[in-house]
């Protein structure tokens, strides 16, 4: 996958995001299949500047929020409605580690057959133990157990989440190779087992 920088469909100046043109103020005709890194304008790679992506969102969403077109022609209401729903999509994808490690998996793995049940060797059986450790802790209403708990999930949960960057690294590297595609899965997997845990632990002051 290469990052183009479309023309403007109608003054033909270099787009920001494939939606929308900022210089004339025109909605461009999307396909079915734009992704979420042409949404908001961003070449396809897993890592991606927070900042950027705040102001990216920011500044799309000002100019495409369906309340600035509440005079305008239904045509151009129902765009902004699309346009403004893609953006939110694709930025709250973007915007969470873990999302955007999925939706990145899921345009590189198109085609390809990647088990969506693996997990690290011994992940499972540590996840048994995890979870009834937690139903106990539960049950006893320790807090400071609990919280203990949930630090050493969360560290484990950024551990798992480390992962990813250097794995697509190596895709990018080696984009034919399925099974750098695999271990993103497992490890996303496994990201699911942690999440359901953390979930699980009341929110403490």
């Amino acid at each position: 996958m290469t990052f183009e920088q479309p023309a403007c469909q109608k003054c033909e100046s270099t787009l920001i995001s494939h939606l929308f043109c900022l210089s004339c103020n025109a909605f461009q005709t999307v396909p079915p299949e734009i992704d979420y890194f042409e949404v908001l304008g961003f070449p396809v790679c897993f890592e991606i500047d927070s900042e950027d992506l705040e102001e990216r969102y920011k500044s799309l969403s000002l100019v495409l929020h369906p309340d600035f077109f509440a005079a305008a022609p239904e045509e151009e209401k129902r765009l902004s409605e699309k346009a403004s729903a893609m953006l939110n999509t694709a930025y709250n994808s973007f915007r969470g580690t873990t999302s955007r490690a999925g939706y990145l998996l899921s345009l590189f793995s198109k085609g390809k057959n990647l088990n969506e049940r693996t997990l690290p060797d011994g992940f499972l059986q540590e996840m048994f133990f995890l979870q009834e450790s937690l139903d106990e802790l539960l049950e006893s209403s320790d807090s400071s157990a609990l919280n203990k708990m949930n630090e050493d999930l969360r560290t484990r949960h950024k551990e798992i989440e480390s992962y990813y960057a250097p794995l697509f690294k190596n895709f990018k590297d080696l984009p034919g190779d399925s099974d750098i595609l695999q271990q993103l899965q497992t490890h996303l997997n496994a990201e699911r087992y942690l999440r359901r845990l953390l979930d699980r632990i009341p929110a403490t002051d």
